[in-house]
């Protein structure tokens, strides 16, 4: 019985076992919320499976009046919402704000208002003729299209910057038209950052926009070094419009410069207002307005008066001082000439490699040339009294060839005329005594004296008759 009952309820647990493996399979199949939203964040989803389409997203786009998208940001005017300020719904950043002008009975051109707040001239470059500053630069223009609530606390608490100003993040300008500058003669322009851009937006209430950035800018200069060290440059500093002209917009600057925050540079420094004459720019495409400053250069002096300068004139004057010096002390002259030629024309390397490019021989340059040509020309006069003093101590003829001269060995008669009679009877007698004369001239010869004619011949005569009364 037991048996029996045991197979008739078998079926029915089998049939109750493979239904809840089913509904188990079943409920494995389904992930939790959390673990499907991991693997759809880790699964390569194709993107534009979740874009929303076109005609939707323009749908949801609020418009211009004139047809075109308006900006997708936060500071659109909104019905029963609290502002400070805020921009219409149909706000076009693409179009000036001049083209609003009759807002707030304005007239063109319309105007640009700069600040520079200089820290330093940071570097002159006189190879590449160049200046870098490091300044504050900011840009203030009027937006009529702003919308200011005036009756904001903000405009009259100091909470987020001056009395009737706000703080804004420069990511507004994103939403907010801007003018396009150009720096004339730009070389590079470097914003400066520390954990973020050092920059701001500030709203005035008078819907004046203001945007400020800490930059290190770097613009060319014309040089000209042909009286390098003796230069002075001027250096303009111009920022104007890109595209609207004079007509259409002109520009008002002022700047402040602390010298006392400049760093020591090879130049003295001194900035001045724009002169008028920079303040208009003429170009192909038209006259456009220039704002900014003008910067003074002059070079600093001393450091080549104490290198250059007086070194070079004390070398010449020492090269004059060889001229107290004996002619015949030939090595200790020469050596101090050639040395102190050799040491100009050092010094002039020196200069030149030094020295930034001129349209000609600069003022440094001429000096050392001039310096050296002295030092050489003391050179040059010592080599002319060697070769005269040379040519005075070659005589003529040697002691025989004069002896010849005077004496006509063939006939014994004297070829020039004697002085006195004295003199013929000591010809006599050295016509009979040449061999004792000869050696007398030999021993002459070796102590090299070098005089007349008459006084050798009368030197050796008194030579041999000193020579025979002495015997």
């Amino acid at each position: 019985m037991g048996m029996m009952h045991f197979r008739d309820k078998l079926p029915l647990t089998w049939c109750l076992v493979m239904q809840l493996s089913c509904i188990l399979h079943q409920t494995s199949s389904v992930d939790w919320p959390e673990e499907q939203s991991r693997k759809e964040s880790l699964s390569p989803v194709d993107p534009d499976s979740k874009m929303i389409p076109e005609e939707q997203l323009r749908k949801e786009i609020p418009h211009t009046s004139d047809g075109g998208l308006a900006s997708l940001d936060t500071n659109k005017c909104k019905p029963n919402t609290p502002f400070i300020w805020c921009l219409p719904q149909d706000y076009n950043q693409e179009k000036h704000p001049f083209t609003y002008f009759h807002l707030v009975n304005k007239s063109l051109p319309w105007d640009y208002a700069f600040r520079f707040v200089i820290e330093e001239i940071s570097n002159i470059n006189d190879k590449s003729q160049t200046m870098s500053i490091s300044m504050y630069f900011a840009v203030s223009w009027l937006e009529p299209r702003l919308k200011i609530n005036e009756s904001a606390t903000e405009w009259s608490e100091a909470r987020t910057g001056p009395a009737n100003e706000v703080n804004e993040s420069p990511e507004i300008l994103k939403y907010i038209w801007y003018p396009e500058l150009e720096i004339y003669g730009l070389d590079t322009f470097g914003r400066q950052r520390v954990l973020k851009e050092m920059s701001g937006v500030r709203i005035i209430k008078n819907k004046t926009i203001t945007y400020e950035l800490g930059v290190r800018i770097t613009i060319s200069c014309r040089m000209n070094f042909d009286d390098y060290p003796l230069d002075a440059h001027t250096c303009q500093f111009q920022v104007g419009s890109y595209y609207d002209t004079h007509e259409t917009v002109t520009c008002s600057s002022f700047f402040i410069y602390d010298l006392d925050r400049q760093r020591s540079l090879q130049h003295f420094i001194q900035i001045e207002s724009l002169p008028s004459e920079f303040k208009v720019m003429e170009l192909p495409s038209g006259i456009y307005a220039a704002c900014g400053f003008q910067v003074r250069l002059q070079r600093k002096q001393m450091q080549f008066l104490v290198q250059v300068y007086l070194p070079s004139f004390m070398f010449v004057i020492v090269s004059w001082v060889s001229f107290l010096i004996k002619p015949e002390v030939v090595p200790g002259r020469m050596a101090l000439l050639v040395t102190l030629f050799l040491v100009l024309i050092n010094i002039f390397n020196s200069v030149r490699e030094n020295a930034p490019i001129s349209s000609r021989l600069n003022a440094i340059d001429l000096y050392l040339v001039v310096c050296i040509f002295l030092v050489f020309g003391a050179l040059m006069e010592y080599a002319v009294i060697l070769l005269l003093l040379k040519k005075r101590r070659k005589p003529m003829r040697t002691i025989d060839q004069g002896l010849r001269h005077l004496f006509a060995a063939s006939n014994g008669a004297a070829a020039v005329p004697l002085r006195d009679t004295n003199t013929r009877e000591m010809l006599v007698t050295y016509a009979n005594n040449k061999a004792v004369i000869t050696e007398a001239v030999q021993n002459a010869q070796h102590e090299q004296r070098q005089v007349c004619e008459n006084c050798i011949v009368e030197e050796l005569l008194f030579r041999f008759v000193s020579k025979f009364d002495g015997s």
